[in-house]
């Protein structure tokens, strides 16, 4: 793998989803998340509510949202939760009108230096020309890919940059959607779509394999 993941998470769009009920209570009752998951942050409103975990898992709650998310980078995407607790949760609230479930994946490359990362992004993708420079001032420049089919969209994100910890490491960043869209779906159809991550995991994969072969 020449990538690092650091996000993965699982959106379902909703319709008059009520997210006031999403609270750590809700979720241990209904066997959504595993009892001895020890929640960190927790707030609660009727436009938005979040239950975060020590273990690295926090759920969002919106209208018309909901995420589950998963930043423990030692375990993502295979051994992550969320695939069960967001599928647990779509089947504890069958009356809510889902309406569409998008698979994110993100991850980074390091590079020696941040010239050397936007210099990988504009070699791959852009052109040589006098657009690559104003005034004798090299660009940087970020793409956006998006491929669409029948109900299936998949948007990648190419961007170099810096990684804040203890000091600033050069990367190229690579983040994945995979967002199904379907007409009317059933709960069945949702959670058959979330079970559906691994091809996500597949497409992500066999696309920074490609772009970061070496020649």
């Amino acid at each position: 793998m020449t990538i690092e993941l650091t996000h993965f998470s699982i959106v379902v769009l909703a319709e008059a989803n009520n997210p006031s009920i999403l609270n750590p209570d809700f979720l241990k009752n209904n066997g959504i998340v595993d009892p001895s998951f020890t929640p960190t942050t927790v707030f609660c409103t009727p436009p938005v509510s979040q239950v975060a975990y020590s273990e690295g898992i926090s759920i969002v709650a919106e209208f018309e949202k909901l995420q589950f998310i998963d930043e423990q980078s030692s375990r993502i995407p295979k051994a992550s939760p969320i695939p069960d607790i967001s599928s647990r949760y779509v089947r504890t609230l069958p009356h809510v009108k889902y309406t569409a479930v998008g698979i994110n994946l993100s991850g980074h490359r390091p590079f020696e230096t941040l010239d050397a990362a936007k210099s990988f992004v504009m070699t791959k993708f852009i052109k040589p020309g006098p657009w690559l420079d104003v005034r004798g001032q090299p660009v940087a420049a970020g793409v956006n890919l998006v491929y669409s089919l029948d109900n299936l969209q998949r948007t990648v994100n190419v961007n170099p940059g810096e990684l804040r910890k203890e000091q600033a490491i050069p990367v190229v960043s690579v983040r994945y959607n995979h967002n199904y869209n379907l007409q009317s779906p059933s709960v069945d159809d949702i959670n058959s779509l979330i079970a559906n991550w691994p091809e996500a995991f597949k497409y992500y994969t066999d696309f920074c394999e490609y772009l970061f072969k070496e020649k």
